[in-house]
């Protein structure tokens, strides 16, 4: 049976924590970044990862302005269908590009924006007028999502202005974060993920894997202990899974606030 203490936890959790502050150096070495686009395919964790690698810039001086590519999708009005006649939501024009680049050009440019927002219920954008947004001259943008790397969303900015991370799972282990997520998060059953997850992977190899080579330098954010958290939650929707069997169940309260499996299983300390 395979099992982790506390302290084995921890390790793995500061081995992340390390990776980011290399990438952080690495972005603060390179003169003139003002936007880091971190693209990962489904359950990658790039939320989390986004609010941490803030984090790390902040500790390098900058200040981080975090944005995702999900607050400009185009809704169902506008969204593409596949040949079956259904929503695709893994295609790249689910992202109004033209709404998204004039966005990030002009916060470049040190102007004042309204940010773009998603209503995930309605399905439709808007712009919340409550708030605005602005780079100040020591910020970075920090672009995540599944499409991120695609230069379709940022052609008309300075490659010396942009640095590109792609974040790296084993399939295995994002399609059970997936699930536990939809599940948490949504109140999907399994079933719902599992009949989606083919379309998310025909999706990852159209329009993610292209764009993997272009990235600057690639996160790997599986961790060596996150079976023994999601064997409970799993078990519970779909039953034993023998990729699991062999690792003793980690409780939940083990994991840190700040940990990537926080975005699966809830409970995170970071504000999303």
């Amino acid at each position: 049976m395979i099992e982790f203490s506390g302290d084995a936890i921890l390790v793995e959790e500061a081995r992340q924590i390390k990776a980011l502050s290399r990438i952080a150096d690495m972005i603060a070495a390179r003169k003139g970044v003002k936007l880091v686009l971190l693209c990962g395919p489904s359950s990658a964790g790039k939320t989390t990862t986004a609010k941490r690698l803030a984090i790390q810039l902040q500790v390098e001086g900058f200040s981080a302005l975090s944005m995702s590519t999900d607050d400009y999708f185009v809704g169902d009005e506008r969204n593409p269908r596949d040949e079956n006649g259904e929503f695709d939501y893994e295609h790249v024009d689910c992202v109004d590009a033209a709404e998204l680049e004039e966005d990030l050009s002009r916060l470049i440019r040190g102007e004042t924006i309204t940010p773009r927002r998603f209503d995930f219920q309605k399905h439709v954008g808007f712009r919340d007028t409550s708030k605005s947004l602005k780079l100040p001259g020591n910020g970075i943008i920090i672009l995540e999502g599944i499409h991120a790397l695609n230069p379709k969303f940022t052609s008309h900015i300075s490659p010396k202005n942009k640095f590109k991370i792609f974040i790296h799972c084993p399939k295995e282990l994002r399609f059970y974060r997936r699930m536990v997520r939809d599940n948490y998060y949504r109140n999907m059953s399994a079933d719902a993920t599992i009949a989606m997850w083919p379309k998310v992977l025909k999706g990852e190899e159209r329009w993610i894997n292209p764009y993997r080579h272009e990235a600057d330098v690639e996160f790997e954010s599986a961790l060596p202990y996150e079976r023994g958290v999601l064997k409970p939650f799993v078990e519970k929707l779909i039953g034993k899974v023998e990729a699991f069997e062999e690792y003793k169940t980690i409780p939940a309260k083990k994991v840190p606030g700040d940990s990537i499996l926080r975005e699966t299983i809830g409970g995170s300390a970071l504000e999303y």
